[in-house]
């Protein structure tokens, strides 16, 4: 038996220990190595749930192929991959959701029908069809994939759509790493007909700044090439992993830091009669706004407050970075700014649940919407905007009139703010618009 023969024997069982040697022997004997793994892959094929239980080769096998890019054997892995959810769970568990995706990639052949096929095949895992996804998004950002294609594939994908799948969610955050703007309908859709998890991304609003939002590096859906052995060392089935499973005293640790990060209040800067307005006119503040009466939108927050909470709306400055969208591009000033206080109003707010003062952040709420609600009813009667649909389809970015207007009127019945109630629903039914509340 010679040393490859050896290695093979010894990663064809589960182990305490990450088999370092064995994995060395391999990777420096990549042709003589080929043929048993994918022995190994076709025999789990083959026997399904039946293998045994302390076989690992076929899982290490995986990784290998990857590393080895062996295109020749997608169409094989492919297959693997294919069996029904429970076997492919009981032969390659956590890869599923882990590198499954960036193994596909290194090993896709060319084959672009067997992707989109087995893509749409819902007898496929959905977690195992997500990944595939990722591939077909790589091979867009690689040039390999003609965008047309790429957006037509997708789109089909969400109107075909009947019940909820995870795949769904993977359309949602594809579509807003890609940038692409004009595919919001279909997130819209997505929520319409209740396919997107709340719990994935966010609710409407999260997409669209994550459409608008730019990270470093984020041009990537699958690793283009990986290291076998440094991915599966840190594997929490081996004893010596650093893996370590968060406790109790880390989840308080982390949700204190989150809370600290994003609940403190802003602490309020006293400004001297001499300093610079903090309007930003240049001027002394006793010449300035000293004694200007106090906007209305500051006595709901400080200005300071509302910069903190619009630090995740996406970017509306006059630099530019070539290649990337901005709301500017497709909104004018106006609709951003009432889109701002509505999201003031209406984005999620991180905390802990036991420290929430609902009470405040109703009120809050409720004066948010009824400053939009002035500007957006201003603009309506300027331009003679007969409905909401209308608006929307010209102003809107984050949120719908039916849906924050209902909200507004139901914050000042339940207020007993009688005399603003009444202007709003006046305004409604005046223009025969039907509100959700």
């Amino acid at each position: 038996m010679n040393e490859v023969q050896k290695a093979i024997e010894e990663i064809t069982y589960m182990s305490e220990k990450f088999p370092e040697e064995a994995f060395r022997i391999i990777i420096s004997n990549k042709e003589e190595a080929i043929p048993y793994l994918r022995e190994a892959v076709d025999c789990a094929i083959s026997k399904g749930v039946e293998l045994d239980v302390d076989k690992q080769l076929h899982f290490y096998a995986l990784y290998l192929l990857g590393e080895f890019q062996d295109r020749a054997y997608f169409s094989k892995i492919m297959e693997l991959v294919s069996l029904p959810g429970d076997t492919v769970d009981y032969l390659i568990g956590d890869c599923v959701t882990m590198e499954l995706k960036d193994i596909l990639y290194n090993t896709y052949d060319g084959d672009i029908a067997l992707l989109k096929e087995s893509i749409q095949n819902r007898d496929i895992n959905e977690f195992v069809r997500s990944a595939m996804l990722d591939v077909m998004g790589q091979l867009f950002l690689d040039g390999t994939l003609e965008e047309s294609e790429w957006k037509e594939f997708l789109k089909e994908n969400v109107h075909d759509g009947r019940e909820y799948d995870y795949i769904y969610n993977e359309i949602g955050y594809i579509l807003c790493q890609c940038h692409f703007i004009d595919m919001l309908p279909e997130i819209r859709y997505m929520f319409n007909n209740d396919l997107l998890d709340e719990t994935s991304m966010g609710k409407y609003d999260s997409y669209v700044d994550a459409m608008f939002n730019y990270q470093e590096n984020e041009r990537s859906f699958c690793m283009t090439s990986f290291n076998a052995a440094d991915t599966l060392r840190s594997c929490a089935m081996f004893s010596e992993s650093e893996y370590k499973v968060p406790g109790e005293k880390d989840f308080s640790k982390m949700m204190c830091t989150l809370e600290k990060e994003w609940n403190q209040p802003v602490q309020k800067k006293k400004i001297g009669r001499n300093d610079l307005c903090p309007c930003g006119s240049g001027k002394k503040y006793k010449y300035c706004c000293l004694k200007k009466p106090q906007d209305s939108i500051d006595l709901i927050e400080s200005p300071a407050e509302r910069r903190k909470w619009l630090n995740r709306y996406p970017y509306t400055g006059s630099e530019r970075i070539d290649g990337r969208i901005y709301l500017a591009d497709y909104f004018d000033e106006e609709s951003i700014e009432t889109d701002k206080i509505l999201y003031l109003a209406l984005m999620h707010r991180p905390g802990l649940i036991w420290r929430r003062n609902i009470e405040a952040e109703e009120k809050r709420t409720k004066e948010y919407l009824y400053i939009a609600f002035q500007k957006c009813m201003e603009r309506m009667e300027k331009e003679q905007i007969p409905s909401f649909a209308e608006y929307d389809e010209k102003y809107s970015i984050h949120y719908r009139c039916e849906e924050w207007v209902g909200e507004l009127c139901r914050l000042l019945q339940e207020n007993n703010d009688i005399e603003r109630y009444k202007k709003v629903k006046k305004f409604v039914s005046g223009n025969g618009i039907s509100i959700r509340q």
